[in-house]
């Protein structure tokens, strides 16, 4: 039931063919810029406190959420987790596109109620916040997620679409562990 209500709060309209899916976010070497998402949990609940802004330099992942499944993202967001949890430089950050605000503040909640990951931030945004614009976020429904690994505010790995098995985690992990090492 969580998984429904968040995918459904999740999902935004967009139609785009499947060859531009890859094309999403800031390429590896640009530099992440401030905005401002609503934190709903984790270190800076109830603010909109922007991360490259409240954690300068130190080794970060954004994971920017366009209406992939809660499994895929649960998983991703459990990576993250661990790691904020035993390295308290690293930050981590998972961050819904949404039209509808409170029906995914309210499955974000639930979710990490289940999920206990309070050591990184889950946060919405709007589609059309200029953010979205200038991290290069592609919200068509093609694209469930862009992930961005960075340190210095440089982006230095990028995953468009990344699929929470056994490949694609273990790419995630090889990634922080570039930038928290």
């Amino acid at each position: 039931m969580i998984q429904k209500a968040l995918f459904a709060a999740l999902t935004v309209s967009a139609i785009a063919l499947p060859a531009f899916a890859a094309n999403s976010g800031l390429a590896v070497g640009e530099a992440v810029t401030p905005f401002h998402p609503a934190h709903i949990t984790g270190p800076n609940k109830g603010t909109t406190a922007c991360p490259p802004c409240t954690y300068g330099n130190r080794p970060q992942v954004q994971v920017w959420v366009n209406g992939d499944s809660l499994e895929n993202v649960a998983k991703i967001a459990g990576v993250l987790n661990k790691t904020a949890a035993s390295n308290k430089e690293f930050k981590g950050f998972v961050i819904f596109l949404t039209s509808d605000k409170p029906a995914t503040e309210k499955a974000i909640v639930e979710a990490n109620k289940k999920l206990g990951y309070d050591a990184i931030a889950m946060a919405t945004l709007a589609p059309g916040d200029s953010a979205v614009k200038n991290y290069k976020v592609n919200v068509a429904s093609e694209v469930k997620n862009t992930v961005f690994v960075y340190k210095d505010k440089k982006v230095t790995a990028k995953f468009v679409n990344l699929e929470a098995n056994e490949k694609g985690l273990g790419q995630l992990n090889e990634a922080i562990a570039k930038i928290t090492n």
